[in-house]
């Protein structure tokens, strides 16, 4: 099977989620201008399940107002317009995609610690250097590995080949795949999120994490991430060893430079974020 037979087995697919309708039209809402806070609003309090899991995240410490926010535009007027978006997204995502009863052995739960890690590491580091718009990092970072859960639950043939690969052959999932799959996890979450009409920079950062492209439509972005996923994977391995870098992209390196040297400081503090922040996205999926 080639690249392009299955991508169109995979867009006939019926049960692979889509986003919430409520999701899908506050991002559609956001590519126009001349949306009003008053009608993105009313639009987000047409589904109060969102509604209170919004609320709950802007009023949570992982923004750390001062002053609590009681209802959606209020939210809106703080947070902005893109902010609200990425939040929506980032709890729709993950109600959406952690089903049980995927491929024995993967746990859907782990795989969201790790997608989490890499999204409060990612928001960290663009906000360090301010080479990106954090909490863009932060759903990017999130979603970058989400082609994994649809391999997992889809096409469990071929994600059984990638996981024997991997423990046989000591191989990483990605390199498992590039060897033996059609379509790896970020070229399939990709195109997942085209589908959803996400924007071409958060595309970009999914579809380019491992193989970083300097045409991507926004490089800081997919930088941002590329270095926070080895980040945490190399802490994931031994926290105590001394981190290996030479996957990351020569213009990563070039561009977080300092970040990358001064890890050691800085990521047991982002661990303890990484915690909090999976307490309130997982609890509920726990």
């Amino acid at each position: 099977m080639d690249a392009q037979t299955f991508f169109r087995k995979l867009d006939r697919i019926q049960e692979i989620p889509t986003l919430p309708t409520v999701a899908l039209k506050v991002n559609k809402m956001l590519q126009d201008y001349d949306t009003s806070i008053k009608t993105l609003s009313k639009t987000i309090e047409k589904d109060q399940a969102m509604v209170s899991k919004i609320l709950r995240l802007v009023n949570s410490a992982f923004y750390g107002f001062q002053s609590r926010i009681n209802n959606i535009p209020h939210a809106v007027t703080i947070l902005g317009f893109n902010t609200v978006r990425n939040a929506v997204i980032s709890v729709s995502i993950i109600d959406t995609f952690s089903e049980k009863g995927a491929f024995e052995g993967f746990n859907v739960t782990d795989f969201w610690k790790h997608s989490v890690a890499v999204a409060v590491t990612s928001r960290y580091l663009a906000e360090k250097t301010r080479l990106a718009i954090p909490d863009e990092s932060f759903v990017a970072g999130l979603l970058h590995d989400v082609g994994k859960v649809v391999l997992a639950q889809h096409f469990k043939e071929f994600f059984g080949q990638v996981w024997e690969s991997m423990h046989k052959d000591d191989l990483s999932f990605y390199e498992a795949e590039k060897k033996l799959l059609p379509a790896n996890h970020a070229q399939i979450g990709a195109h997942l999120a085209k589908r959803w009409h996400l924007p071409a920079g958060l595309i970009d950062a999914m579809r380019y994490h491992h193989a970083v492209r300097k045409t991507a439509y926004n490089l800081n972005l997919l930088i941002s991430v590329h270095v926070a996923d080895i980040i945490v994977n190399n802490y994931k391995i031994d926290p105590e060893s001394e981190s290996d870098f030479s996957v990351t992209h020569p213009e990563a390196v070039k561009l977080m430079a300092a970040e990358l040297e001064t890890v050691s400081d800085w990521f047991p503090n982002v661990s303890t974020e990484i915690e909090s922040a999976c307490d309130f996205f997982l609890e509920e999926g726990e």
